[in-house]
């Protein structure tokens, strides 16, 4: 039980660390084209 929480934890976080991820690359992306 605590291995499905803490995989429910480790997988919501790279999920936001990713997303966080291609956001900061996309702005940057757009900020060079202009």
């Amino acid at each position: 039980m605590g291995g499905e929480l803490l995989n429910a934890a480790l997988l919501s976080f790279g999920l936001i660390f990713v997303g966080w991820g291609l956001g900061a690359l996309l702005l940057k992306i757009q900020g060079g084209e202009e």
